[in-house]
């Protein structure tokens, strides 16, 4: 498979059936209502019932997090045997969170952000890196930590891994 390949997978999957942020959590649908500004119930729940999502309730909700989107895009490169990693942004400095997935392919790391709603002017644009160090380096910095958490996102628990930085 070739990085335009496994893009296009990606990408028709992610953003050809519009997805949404929010979360699935016992048969029922949770997303923010942002009409009134900051939604602090959800951000709530978010904080204390959600858990990751299994691939297969992202896909039939059309709804999830960046934590559930990185998890289904896993699961989908693993079906072709592409190598994936999911790695936590900490943004100390304004004191933000998010998660992202890296492939291999080509003999090089390839970001491609597709989590629901996201603003970032890269959305649905892969960023081809020579090497995971060159990733890591473009991502992190004195206030930024990139953070492998491939091993600690588990499906169907709380996503510890945010949790403890928050």
């Amino acid at each position: 498979m070739l990085i335009n390949e496994a893009c296009e997978l990606l990408k028709k999957e992610l953003l050809d059936n519009g997805y949404e942020y929010g979360f699935y959590l016992n048969g029922a649908v949770h997303k923010p209502d942002m009409t009134k500004g900051f939604d602090k119930e959800f951000f709530g729940l978010l904080m204390s019932e959600y858990r990751v999502q299994a691939p297969e309730d992202t896909m039939r909700a059309k709804v999830g997090t960046c934590n559930d989107a990185v998890v289904l895009m896993k699961a989908i490169l693993d079906e072709h045997g592409v190598p994936s990693k999911i790695w936590l942004l900490n943004d100390k400095r304004n004191k933000k969170l998010h998660t992202v997935l890296t492939f291999y392919l080509e003999g090089k790391t390839v970001y491609l952000e597709l989590t629901p709603q996201s603003g970032k002017p890269w959305y649905g644009k892969e960023l081809v890196f020579d090497s995971e160090r060159s990733f890591m380096n473009e991502f992190g910095g004195d206030e930024r930590e990139v953070i492998d958490v491939t091993d600690e996102v588990v499906i169907g628990q709380a996503p510890d891994f945010i949790l403890r930085r928050v």
